[in-house]
């Protein structure tokens, strides 16, 4: 048996996805879920050998965990086929992300002797810039019921991306409403293609689906879904003149003092949809802090120690209008002298070994 797990921001984008998974896969049990307001979830199925399903539900709490185990959960361990060839596409709520629905159903998927096979986030290239571009909120833009999510658009889409093997690139509900005007929307327009360019470069992993051709998946791997999701985590390439001309990569070796860097901080992230990776700060130099940023919003995290990694600052910006010259210079201009670097190494040795390092970073937003 195939298991289909779908994801998305929208549901309109969404919804297009699975009629494409329908295109390959005629024979399809459809699951779809919603969380509406009130702790509502309505449930739709659809498929040749199950009768039609339209249910709606009401849970004491309107969270992820309560949906997935007392109406999620249920639903699909009553619906699973028995036969072998039967091919399942459960359609996650707008906005939730894939692991958190996968670590809750997947030791009962398993005791059916059932395997996740694959994770599809449907998306609309064209739009997708503007999205992690946006300050509000999810539920501020409409994209969920959950008035206590403060997640944006970008950081649903910067994780997803990295969670999901497959990627299945969509018309907008704009192109509907927009009708003539849409043009630069579709999928042979100029927006459309620029957005499916950056999502190449931000998810190199992932299978893309693109057009009206054969839908063709990758294979879902729970570990490298993890790994990839990782804060500070992306595909590291040998430098910046063998990438796209819309990434960035940046290799600091010396530790950067923190004061500089929180004041170079705006202008390096300034004009970039996307930065990931890691820093080496000397305030804290045993740590690996994760610096993740999707638009307007910037945060720093501790990852713990640097374990097998070779500590440096490595980052990876994707849509600056800065030159890759320009970064360096900034993030070069907050490295340690050789005099701070000899400070630094003596202020280490001279620490105990019940003495911890201080993690003075938290979730933020940069000016």
């Amino acid at each position: 048996m195939k298991l289909i797990f779908v994801s998305s921001l929208e549901v309109h984008c969404r919804d297009v996805a699975v009629s494409r998974l329908l295109g390959k896969y005629p024979e399809a049990l459809v699951i779809g879920h919603d969380l509406l307001e009130g702790n509502r979830v309505l449930r739709r199925v659809e498929g040749k050998h199950n009768a039609t399903e339209r249910a709606e539900s009401v849970l004491e709490h309107g969270c992820i965990g309560c949906a997935v185990r007392f109406e999620i959960l249920p639903t699909l361990l009553r619906l699973l086929p028995g036969r072998e060839d039967a091919v399942v596409i459960q359609l996650l709520p707008a906005t939730w992300h894939s692991d958190q629905v996968l670590d809750i159903v997947r030791s009962d998927l398993a005791g059916r002797g059932v395997t996740i096979d694959h994770v599809v986030l449907a998306l609309d290239p064209a739009a997708t810039e503007d999205q992690f571009w946006d300050r509000r909120t999810l539920w501020e833009s409409g994209f969920n019921a959950m008035p206590n999510d403060e997640r944006t658009a970008g950081e649903f889409l910067i994780r997803e991306l990295a969670l999901a093997d497959s990627l299945m690139l969509v018309e907008g509900v704009s192109v509907e409403l927009l009708g003539e005007s849409a043009e630069h929307l579709k999928t042979s327009g100029e927006q459309y293609e620029h957005g499916a360019r950056l999502i190449a470069e931000l998810a190199p992993h992932a299978v893309l689906n693109s057009g009206a051709g054969e839908v063709v998946l990758g294979d879902y791997d729970q570990h490298e879904a993890l790994r990839r999701s990782r804060p500070g985590h992306f595909s590291q390439g040998a430098g910046a003149s063998e990438i796209a001309d819309s990434k960035i990569l940046i290799r600091v070796e010396r530790p950067l003092d923190a004061d500089r860097f929180r004041e170079v901080l705006p202008e390096v992230v300034a004009t970039c949809m996307c930065v990931r990776g890691t820093l080496w700060m000397a305030s804290c130099p045993g740590v690996r802090v994760a610096l993740t940023g999707t638009g307007p919003r910037v945060w720093m995290e501790s990852t713990g120690a640097w374990e097998s990694d070779v500590a440096c600052t490595h980052l990876e910006l994707t849509g600056s209008e800065h030159c890759e010259a320009e970064v360096r210079a900034l993030l070069e201009s907050c490295e340690l002298s050789d005099e701070q670097l000899l400070a630094l190494h003596g202020a280490s040795s001279a620490t105990g070994p019940d003495q911890e390092e201080s993690d003075i970073w938290g979730r933020g937003e940069s000016v």
